[in-house]
């Protein structure tokens, strides 16, 4: 049997565009579980404008850091975030409840920059896009890596670039970070 991985999602939340990414990490026996805003319900959002309302309305960001913190209470090698999923699992990895998690990555949490007081105490690696509209990549990159055990990083991506329903997916990012989380598990 591999590891236990913890997937906590994007506002697209359990969706088809998520398959290619779980069926790349559990290839090797990893078991990944899914934290999602929708209580694991299957999702089809017809773009990132309709998945943002649904969120908004049935989850939003409070809620959703809250049940990603109860989630952190299983062990796992590794959990991953995309997008508001990171943020709220950036948000609960301060918790004592974190310490079954032996690393975190993290892509593109967008509303890290309103969360900066958080100290994980597990290595965290945070991944951003080229650019996020409420702050300036570099500098929390900067601001973030002063911090024991986290390293971030900017790529020449856009935000989404994970994500295959995402207008910023990138197939090229998408493998070079696919790669990384393979290699980290190995």
């Amino acid at each position: 049997m591999g590891n236990n991985i913890l997937l906590v999602t994007d506002i697209f939340g359990n969706c088809s565009a998520l398959q290619p990414l779980l069926q790349a990490i559990t290839a090797a026996g990893d078991v990944v579980t899914i934290i999602d805003p929708y209580q694991g319900k299957l999702q089809c959002f017809a773009d990132e404008a309709e998945a943002y309302q649904v969120y908004s309305s049935q989850c939003g960001h409070d809620a959703y850091a809250a049940c990603v913190a109860q989630a952190l209470t299983q062990p796992c090698a590794l959990a991953l975030g995309f997008s508001a999923g990171a943020t709220a699992l950036w948000r609960a990895l301060g918790a004592a409840s974190a310490g079954q998690i032996t690393r975190a990555v993290l892509f593109y949490p967008g509303q890290i920059h309103q969360h900066l007081a958080v100290t994980p105490k597990l290595p965290v690696q945070v991944v951003f896009g080229h650019s996020e509209p409420h702050f300036a990549v570099a500098a929390i990159c900067k601001e973030l890596s002063q911090n024991p055990g986290i390293t971030a990083e900017h790529t020449a991506y856009g935000h989404g670039f994970m994500n295959p329903a995402s207008k910023a997916f990138d197939s090229e990012g998408y493998q070079c970070n696919v790669n990384m989380l393979i290699a980290l598990l190995g």
